[in-house]
């Protein structure tokens, strides 16, 4: 099949934000040319989508020092060069390729973070492959985007009333997950809702209760109930 030359992604002023963060990450790191390694620490330090998907199943500041010693490593090779470089800096992208392939007409920073884990070779998947499951980060990011914005999907759990969705029940949700699922997050009326997703995000309201109730158990927090 051929190259898609007739369509167009707009970057979000989101991306344009990472992708500036990104530029001067590399030049930090003694790089004129910014790749997917600094698109990713770019992200790290944002902090936001899609790294709110991916930070229950991965320590963040393991994967940034994994990406770190891999930069700094001797067999490390930057990006290259491009033959024509902007005086502020270029930033070597891959992201449209995924927008064209998911039917976006936008480049959002989430799917850049998917070029870069099913690019196995790039800086970022090597890094996060000793941390994660691949596959397992990519069906988050993509369940978290394709999400219904009109409330919970069927077999979701509410949290129990008054608990908070903060960093240590994010962890012990993270540590209760079965072998290859993840799990999406929302909110509705004020309540809080998950969902484990296994493949193909199927979806087993009973898996959903026993990982809930399994985190709330191991922070000695009251089960969700019936």
């Amino acid at each position: 099949m051929g190259l898609v030359f007739d369509r167009t992604v707009s970057p979000t002023a989101h991306y344009y934000m990472i992708k500036g963060r990104a530029a001067e990450i590399a030049r930090s790191l003694g790089s004129p040319v910014g790749g997917p390694e600094h698109m990713f620490l770019a992200m790290l330090h944002d902090g936001g989508w899609p790294v709110t998907v991916i930070s229950p199943l991965l320590d963040l500041a393991q994967a940034e020092a994994a990406v770190l010693a891999i930069v700094s490593s001797p067999g490390y090779s930057p990006p290259p060069r491009p033959r024509f470089l902007v005086p502020d800096g270029s930033v070597l992208t891959r992201g449209a390729e995924v927008a064209f392939e998911l039917g976006d007409d936008y480049l959002g920073v989430e799917h850049e973070f998917l070029s870069m884990i099913r690019a196995r070779e790039s800086v970022p998947a090597r890094a996060l492959a000793g941390l994660a499951d691949l596959d397992v980060l990519e069906a988050a990011v993509l369940a978290a985007k394709n999400a219904a914005p009109g409330g919970p999907p069927a077999g979701a759990v509410f949290l129990p009333a008054g608990q908070e969705l903060a960093a240590p029940l994010k962890r012990a949700l993270a540590g209760a997950l079965p072998d290859s699922t993840t799990y999406a997050l929302g909110s509705e009326d004020e309540r809080t809702w998950m969902c484990v997703l296994g493949p193909g995000d199927s979806s087993d309201p009973a898996i959903t209760r026993e990982v809930l109730d399994a985190a709330l158990a191991s922070l000695n927090r009251p089960a969700a109930g019936g």
